[in-house]
């Protein structure tokens, strides 16, 4: 066997099997969704300043003002027409809630079927897909459609009874926010918190006119160091008036401290959450996205059935990763969708590594690739052009990295596969760790 279906024959086993926690991070599902959902209705994040793709959406950033109660956090969000759909459809789900924890609930038939309307339309999409696979494999058992929809139900919007409130979900708690006295509570959707933030009445369908559109005030950052030059996440303090709808009533409300993802599509962040939570599929508690470690908080209900919060925590960069700026690029690369994965890399082989280093690449489509033109980038942008390389259906291929083209960092890194048009097809990350390791190569 050659040492390339070898490469791949491991990658199979160990997508296979259930890994262990480092081996979860080293497929990273996280950035494997995020790409996913980024194909589909996510929306690209931006530091302040940068140039957004109005054709492909984007949320950018303002740049932090403390002393500034009318500063937007999501400055400017660009929404393409033909992403719209399951943000309209989540949207109607907003005012479905009492406020306050202790409230009971009372779910009318027409707010049922908008959550069935929401599930109809997020259960196919890129990065639902990708979440499901994942779990397949994990638990090494089949999900057919109607099995995933019924656990998005169960683990999203299944009522429970915790600490003697009556009627709590996830969907609620992380999607909309709900009242602890005169607290926040939950609150984690990037979209909700844009249009409480000016645009609140697209909330309310007129059931409560008399409330105005701007909901937030913006108090200061809590970033964590180095947090400001990753626009995937934010971690802020604010005040909300939300509205009781029950009691047709405004209630002053602090978020001392809470953050969410930016940019990610609501299905993007459902999928997120249901593999962090499926118990049976043991994902990695860190993600490692857009170049950022996350430590992505999960808690249960009691009976650990259904989600109670979820919520990502800054971490850092990634160790020997770039700081989101990598080469002057202030926006992480669109991902598209294509059948030829980075499937593995010898990062640190034995002796001198410049020109020794290597990575296997596979076709896992049902078409001949032609990958002549192709590039393979280093996280330092160096890059190696592959030559007459063809790759039939299932076939894999070695490539060696000559002296003075990409280099594979043993502090860590990333490896990117462009295609002749520039599009990025796939990219991997390792650790330090994973890399420290001479002569062993590591799988993705």
């Amino acid at each position: 066997m050659s040492m390339a279906l070898l490469v791949v024959a491991l990658y199979l086993l160990t997508r296979g099997l259930k890994e262990s926690e480092e081996g979860n991070v080293l497929a990273n599902i996280y950035q494997e969704i995020w790409d996913a959902d980024q194909s589909g209705n996510g929306l690209e994040p931006l530091v302040a300043g940068a140039v957004g793709n109005e054709q492909r959406g984007f949320v950018r950033l303002g740049a932090a003002s403390s002393a500034d109660a009318d500063f937007k956090v999501l400055a400017d969000v660009s929404l393409p027409a033909p992403k719209q759909t399951t943000y309209d459809l989540v949207r109607a789900l907003f005012d479905n809630y009492a406020l306050s924890e202790r409230d009971p609930e009372t779910e009318t038939p027409e707010e049922r079927e908008e959550v069935h309307d929401l599930l109809d339309a997020v259960i196919d999409t890129p990065p639902m897909q990708v979440a499901r696979r994942f779990i397949e494999r994990a638990t090494g058992t089949s999900v057919s459609s109607q099995r995933w929809y019924a656990t998005l139900l169960e683990l999203w919007f299944r009522r429970f009874s915790q600490g003697g409130d009556p009627d709590l979900s996830g969907f609620e708690h992380v999607f909309v926010g709900e009242q602890q006295q005169r607290v926040v509570q939950g609150y984690h959707f990037w979209y909700k918190y844009w249009l409480d933030d000016g645009l609140a009445r697209q909330i309310d369908r007129n059931l409560f006119p008399a409330l105005r559109d701007d909901r937030i005030q913006y108090l200061r950052s809590e970033a964590s160091e180095g947090q400001e030059v990753f626009p995937h996440s934010v971690t802020i303090a604010y005040r909300w008036d939300a509205p009781d709808y029950e009691r047709k009533a405004v209630r002053p409300l602090v978020k001392k401290k809470g953050g969410f993802f930016v940019g990610c599509s609501v299905e993007g962040l459902l999928a997120l959450g249901a593999v962090r939570a499926h118990l049976g599929a043991r994902a990695p508690k860190e993600a490692l996205i857009g170049g950022a470690r996350y430590d992505l908080k999960m808690f249960r209900s009691e009976d650990q059935k259904n989600i109670r919060t979820f919520y990502p925590v800054f971490l850092g960069p990634v160790e020997g990763g770039d700081d989101g700026q990598a080469g002057g690029d202030s926006t992480q690369p669109v991902v598209t969708s294509g059948s030829v994965r980075i499937v593995a890399a010898l990062v640190n082989p034995m002796g001198d590594d410049e020109g020794s280093e290597s990575v296997t690449f596979v076709n896992t489509g049902r078409e001949r690739v032609d990958l002549n033109g192709w590039r393979l980038l280093d996280k330092a942008k160096k890059h190696y052009t592959i030559g007459d390389v063809r790759l039939a259906p299932g076939q894999a291929f070695t490539q060696v990295l000559p002296r003075n083209t990409a280099q594979l960092s043993n502090k860590g890194g990333e490896i990117r596969l462009v295609d002749g048009a520039g599009s990025t097809i796939h990219i991997v990350s390792y650790s330090k760790a994973q890399a420290s390791r001479q002569g062993e190569t590591v799988v993705f």
